[in-house]
């Protein structure tokens, strides 16, 4: 039976194909609309696939976010990395689902299935993601016409020319498949062939990099910033946030950071057996939501 607070929704279609959103809203009260705007949280997965990951950490996060805080999240499929291809292709596969939500295309898609139930708050769009995730979230601060509203960035790989992340690629081809971490009927869709960034090796020239690293296009008006990471990380060693924290900091950005102690990448997937972490997580919310 379908769920009505759980829809999907095309936001691009492309020579090839089209890309889905899952959209997940507040029960109503009463079926009465809220009386004020929904904040949205675009929810970045790790994966490819929608089936790739359920939400920022797991299930209880995501209805944390969505009952509790009375939030539309909007998780986006997006078109596989290969090795041939650079970051660009889902990069901009995540721009395009901004620009559609900021472009009314959002809207629509809960008009048709909630008239006048849940208006967008169009001043704050957030953008958050895990790992892979974490890295397509912060792509949504430069070379947008409009970035977000604020940046959830768990362990979100960065700063590629670093020897610390050349260092840690030799321990991801073990570590890669414990990241695997969803169920990919969670959604009720067909999930697509698992990608990230730890399945394939980057380009070395450092010219590409800069093109898709983070670090390399922070600036002034970059929007806030708050970044939770393992201290124990190996996939994404921690010194890469650090970097980009400072960064951040450099350039005047609203930015904040929590590292969890002991943690490695995956406390992402185990969230629910971490106090700790979700605490953070849930700080992180906090800090973007109150500007």
């Amino acid at each position: 039976m379908k769920n009505p607070f759980c829809l999907t929704a095309v936001y691009k279609t492309f020579e090839g194909g089209k890309l889905k959103a899952d959209i997940r809203v507040p029960y109503p009260k009463e079926g009465k609309p809220f009386g004020v705007k929904c904040p949205v949280f675009i929810d970045i997965p790790s994966e490819a696939g929608l089936g790739g990951s359920y939400s920022i950490i797991n299930r209880k996060h995501s209805e944390d976010l969505v009952h509790a805080r009375r939030c539309v999240v909007v998780s986006p499929e997006y078109r596989s990395l290969d090795g041939a291809s650079s970051l660009k292709l889902p990069m901009q596969d995540c721009r395009d689902l901004l620009a559609w939500v900021y472009n009314g295309g959002l809207q629509q898609a809960l008009e048709a299935e909630h008239p006048g139930l849940y208006p967008v708050d169009s001043d704050r769009v957030y953008a958050s993601g895990v790992s892979y995730g974490g890295l397509l979230a912060l792509s949504l601060g430069w070379d947008v016409p409009r970035p977000v509203a604020g940046i959830l960035d768990i362990a979100g790989p960065c700063h590629f020319s670093d020897d610390q992340w050349k260092a840690s690629q030799g321990t991801t081809s073990s570590l890669a498949a414990q990241q695997k971490h969803s169920d990919p009927k969670s959604l009720g869709l067909d999930a697509a062939p698992g990608s990230s960034i730890f399945d394939v090796t980057l380009p070395e020239d450092e010219n590409v990099i800069s093109e898709v690293d983070p670090i390399m296009h922070v600036h002034s008006s970059f929007p806030p910033v708050f970044i939770v990471h393992g201290a124990s990380d190996e996939m994404v060693p921690i010194g890469l946030s650090r970097n980009l924290l400072a960064r951040l900091k450099e350039q005047g950005v609203r930015c904040e950071t929590a590292e969890v102690e002991g943690a490695g990448h995956l406390f992402a997937s185990v969230l629910r057996d971490s106090p700790e972490a979700t605490q953070q997580v849930s700080r992180g919310v906090d800090f973007l939501t109150s500007a």
